[in-house]
């Protein structure tokens, strides 16, 4: 069924008298958690600062968003179904990818879980052209866009059974959304399967349920329903937001279909799990500077004694973090730290995090600022002059060159202009090799130029992006939740006002 035949105009049931506009400051009442909503229909939905067309963004709602908005609108220039409040703060247009028919959102992709390290669950394409369907597809658009089917399933089947480890998901957070301990594999955790196992075959069911409610073509999506609308790269990376079956012969298990954002349909077993990489920074709250991460495998730790540095037999793994306490010695022309544990490391093997003695002009008070360094590939988070947190990153693989002609992150100083919960990468962070949709937790400093969390890899410590700093998603996460401006609840992005938004420091 049609948007449009369910009601989503702007001529919903229940849109209240107009309260008109004025130019000057408009006083809206604080809005309680427990008012009328409204639903997104589609992504991108604006969120104005007045209720007028033109007025400045402050935010974006995305498809199942359901937000509380005021009872009666405020007014309807430019807007035939009515400009609304909504919490805590802007004005959204009823009928401009939004309806006041609330009863809609179970029939729309899930929202992201904005609570976890990843917000939806991914996957990436095992073939080439796979397809992404608009609505349930026929047999016979199946038939055309899956020529192979019959051979492709006897394939799946054989891949459902392999184990997935730990995920991204599975390492618990605490209040300050940082990491406060190792993986664990909860009988709740994403895709854990009537066994208690996480395989490729349980990763993309949801609830363990076999059928899905009807689901609503999108208007941003287009074209016939049950026809192809793309095939994806193989490589190229998906969220999914839910996902059902479907049975024609109404015997045994169906076929899975995971249901991406905006609202196209994806077979499962064309999908290869993108858990997300469990690795993550340290809470420098608990671990004071100076810090090291291992830079390279095959790292062993050495004992000093009478001046001279014998190999130990433990092995520390690639980028693992090493709390140090400062001191160094040079043996025979090779510098080594000093490990708070006891131990000492070649200074060779280590990318270090120092404690800093001279700080910035902005570094004043509880002001919050990143300092991305590109020549370490590290990301330090600070609160004036003190540090809170720090992670390895990816930046752009031309490392120091010239941004404006390579694939290098530009340098500077910038503040963080809006924050996103998912948005598409430029093919060229992932040298143009396949699509990234939906990646988590983007804060742009410029444009072509973000913060990014990344589920399809785990590459953090080496350059390997375009002009991006990439993270991994735990970081990510704990970053894009401290950073300003805040997303508000219910929100897919947030814009800053000028000379707002957290400051990021990215220097050689």
């Amino acid at each position: 069924m049609a948007l449009g035949a369910l009601g989503c105009t702007g001529a919903d049931a229940g849109v209240g008298l107009s309260k008109g506009t004025a130019q000057g400051p408009l006083e809206v009442p604080e809005l309680s958690a427990e008012g009328p909503k409204l639903v997104a229909v589609r992504p991108g939905v604006p969120v104005l600062e007045r209720p007028e067309a033109g007025a400045r963004k402050l935010g974006e709602l995305s498809v199942g968003a359901l937000v509380t908005r005021s009872v009666e609108a405020y007014g309807k220039a430019t807007c035939a179904g009515g400009w609304y409040a909504v919490r805590p703060r802007g004005f959204v247009c009823n009928g401009d990818g939004v309806t006041l028919r609330v009863d809609l959102a179970p029939l729309l992709p899930a929202p992201p879980e904005v609570s976890r390290s990843l917000p939806y669950r991914y996957g990436r394409a095992r073939t080439q052209g796979t397809p992404a369907y608009v609505g349930l597809p026929d047999p016979a658009a199946v038939a055309e866009a899956e020529p192979d089917l019959g051979r492709w399933l006897g394939k799946a089947g054989e891949r459902a059974g392999t184990l997935l480890g730990a995920a991204a998901n599975d390492v618990p957070l605490d209040g300050r959304g940082v990491p406060s301990g190792p993986p664990v594999l909860l009988p709740t955790g994403d895709g854990i399967g009537e066994e208690g196992k996480r395989t490729e075959g349980s990763f993309f069911g949801f609830g363990g349920g076999k059928a899905g409610a009807p689901l609503v073509p999108l208007p941003v999506v287009g074209g016939e329903v049950g026809a192809k609308l793309a095939a994806l790269r193989k490589g190229s990376g998906v969220a999914v937001t839910r996902s059902f079956e479907v049975n024609e012969g109404g015997e045994g298990e169906g076929r899975r279909f995971g249901v991406t954002p905006d609202g196209r349909l994806v077979p499962a077993d064309r999908l290869q799990a993108a858990p997300g990489s469990t690795w993550h920074g340290v809470d420098l709250e608990k671990v004071a500077l100076p810090l090291a991460f291992v830079h390279r495998y095959d790292v062993h730790t050495w004992e000093m004694e009478r001046g001279k540095a014998t190999e130990g037999e433990e092995e520390l793994e690639r980028h693992a973090p090493v709390p140090l306490t400062g001191k160094f010695r040079t043996v025979d022309g090779v510098r080594f730290e000093e490990a708070r544990e006891g131990f000492w490391v070649r200074a060779q093997d280590l990318v270090v995090v120092v404690k800093r003695s001279k700080f910035p002009e902005f570094a004043r008070g509880t002001t919050r600022w990143l300092d991305v360094s590109v020549a370490n590939q590290t990301l330090t988070a600070y609160e004036g002059q003190k540090a809170v947190y720090a992670t390895l990153v990816s930046t752009g693989h031309d490392q120091l060159q010239d941004p404006a002609s390579t694939a290098s992150t530009p340098r500077g100083v910038f503040r963080v202009r809006s924050k996103h919960v998912t948005r598409g990468v430029d093919t060229r962070e992932v040298q143009e090799s396949f699509d990234v949709a939906d990646a988590p937790w983007v804060m742009e400093l410029d444009p072509g130029v973000s913060l990014t969390g990344m589920y399809w890899s785990d590459g953090v410590g080496e350059p390997r992006t375009f002009h991006n700093v990439a993270l991994l998603p735990v970081d990510a996460r704990r970053i894009f939740g401290w950073a300003e401006p805040a997303v508000p609840e219910g929100w897919h992005a947030a814009y800053s006002a000028e000379g707002e938004g957290t400051i990021v420091n990215v220097r050689p």
